[in-house]
């Protein structure tokens, strides 16, 4: 009996489709060239070209803003002079650019994690019409009509040194061109944060003034449209005033299984469970027709 189960389990295991490979590259951003300090830094857009920038990805301006984003090294992300706040970075603004950190009262960090639960680096982007950006990879030698997954891990949270409730949120989309308009495309899906907050008394979900909002794993399906296409994550938010800044970390994309590869694997599963409970019935009532020994 243990023979046959073991028989039928590694053909199940066999249907079983594999792990997929992410056909995206560079994306946990650990790929980077130009100017970055020891904790990360700006990150080049297309009107500031002092920083750093992210292999395979571009990073462009949106409808006529200047662009601001900054890629965060793994590692402590707390300020060790600065209470309630995170690291300093470099970028088109000077060296005092950080998130609040409401939970950083030692200097190591608290509402901030150290590294994004994916691993890697994360990149953090003013959401604000004016500052928002638009980062973006060509994906090749994909299957017409076929259904991709694009998994990232995304959180929220504002500058620091300024008040008042946000809203933020990632614009997702896989079409044939960059998306750098903040117009939902055609398949795009917005995130935005949960509602820790009633923005402005409108009952707009948003961060509440000073927060963080921890980070959270989200999974997209898209349908190709051709073999070439552009996987854009806009960054978005509101007020400008008070920025509200993304945080977009572990980005994957693999092709979704077949249905039909499913269907073999819940057949498979259960012909192994119906061949067990056949086998554990018929050794139970021969152990009941056996006569005891005196």
């Amino acid at each position: 009996m243990k023979f046959a189960q073991t028989i039928l389990l590694l053909t199940c295991v066999g249907i079983m489709p594999t792990a997929r490979a992410s056909i995206l590259r560079n994306g946990d951003f650990t790929s980077t060239t130009g100017t970055l300090g020891t904790a990360g830094g700006g990150l080049n857009t297309s009107s500031y070209t002092s920083g750093g920038s992210l292999s395979n990805w571009t990073i462009v301006d949106v409808s006529g803003s200047t662009g601001l984003a900054f890629l965060y090294y793994a590692g402590n992300q707390g300020s060790t002079t600065v209470a309630g706040s995170g690291i300093n970075q470099n970028g088109r603004f000077g060296s005092n650019f950080a998130i609040t950190d409401p939970g950083n009262t030692s200097g190591s960090g608290g509402a901030i994690p150290n590294t994004s639960p994916g691993g890697g680096n994360f990149v953090v982007a003013d959401g604000a019409s004016g500052y928002n950006v638009a980062i973006y990879q060509t994906l090749t030698s994909l299957t017409p009509s076929a259904v991709y997954a694009v998994s990232f891990w995304y959180a929220a949270g504002q500058q620091n040194g300024f008040t008042g409730d946000t809203t933020e949120g990632w614009q997702v989309s896989l079409t044939n061109s960059a998306q750098i308009t903040q117009v939902a495309a055609n398949g795009t899906t917005i995130r935005n944060t949960p509602n820790q907050a009633n923005v402005a008394g409108t009952g707009t979900p948003g961060l509440i003034s000073g927060g963080f909002q921890a980070w959270a794993q989200q999974t997209f399906s898209f349908t190709a449209a051709s073999s070439t296409q552009v996987l854009t994550f806009l960054s978005m938010g509101t007020p400008a005033g008070q920025p509200p800044l993304d945080l977009l970390s572990s980005v994957v994309v693999t092709a979704a299984p077949e249905p039909a590869s499913l269907g073999m694997v819940g057949i498979g599963l259960a012909s192994l469970l119906g061949f067990i409970g056949y086998t554990r019935k018929r050794a139970g009532k021969a152990a009941q027709s056996t006569p005891n020994a005196e």
